[in-house]
């Protein structure tokens, strides 16, 4: 395991309080997606987190397997913790090297996760566990940032105190990547919601996130805290607000 697997380890607890789910018609797109198809019952997540995504596949696909991989030991911990009334597995292992065999699964999805890979490794690994006419499936959660003023001093104050930080870090054409993989029938269907916040529950949420986890080892527990509710009591005074989501699932099929 790398320091950068383990990146989340200290922020598992927070992760799974804080981040929303998916939208219930990028599921049912998905399982409309597998209709019709002959392939093994094997459902996998990749990159899987506290399993949030992971518990969410096994609602749809219930007569499945489903099996989350995750390389983070401490969010594996937390999705164990939190997935006890759930049929789902966890197992170590990262996008690179899924611990799973040669055309095992009908399924390969990636939530909130792609930018941790590295891409052309991971479509080769999903292609191999892959069956012929097994599906992948990306799904992004990204805040409507042009939509918020909020979010420009947000990023800005992220691009100047976490190391490294650009807001474009998840600017890639997933589309194009899946064609380029060699993978067939490409399709995105995008869904637009929004999510209620408090004041506290937003800074939980800034919390949960590895960048902002960089700033305040920069920055100190109580200065970075002391700036975003500045931020909030600047932008939303009211102590609510409201953030904006598009939510796109990718999906492809193996050949």
């Amino acid at each position: 395991m790398t320091d950068r697997h383990q990146a989340f380890n200290e922020l598992a607890g927070a992760y799974s309080r804080a981040r929303p789910g998916y939208p219930e018609s990028l599921w049912v797109a998905l399982r409309e997606a597998l209709d019709g198809r002959s392939v093994p019952q094997l459902a996998v997540d990749v990159g899987s987190g506290t399993g949030i995504a992971t518990r969410q596949l096994a609602l749809i696909l219930p007569e499945w397997r489903i099996v989350g991989v995750e390389p983070g030991e401490a969010m594996r911990a937390q999705a164990v913790s939190d997935s006890r009334d759930s049929a789902v597995e966890f197992r170590a292992g990262s996008a690179e090297d899924l611990p799973l065999q040669e055309s095992s699964a009908g399924l390969v999805i990636a939530a909130q996760a792609l930018h941790w890979f590295d891409h052309p490794r991971f479509y080769i690994e999903s292609r191999r566990v892959l069956a012929p006419g097994g599906v992948i499936g990306i799904i992004q959660n990204d805040r409507a940032l042009e939509e918020l003023p909020l979010f420009e001093d947000y990023e800005s104050f992220l691009e100047e105190h976490s190391p490294g930080y650009t807001r474009d870090y998840r600017s890639f054409d997933v589309v194009a990547e899946l064609a380029e993989a060699g993978l067939d029938d490409v399709s995105r269907n995008a869904t637009e919601w929004t999510r209620p916040l408090t004041h506290e529950q937003f800074i939980g949420l800034a919390r949960s996130s590895s960048k902002m986890h960089a700033a305040v080892q920069h920055l100190g527990e109580e200065e970075t805290s002391r700036r975003l509710r500045a931020l909030l009591e600047r932008h939303h005074p009211s102590g609510q607000l409201e953030i904006p989501y598009i939510s796109t699932l990718f999906t492809a099929q193996r050949s």
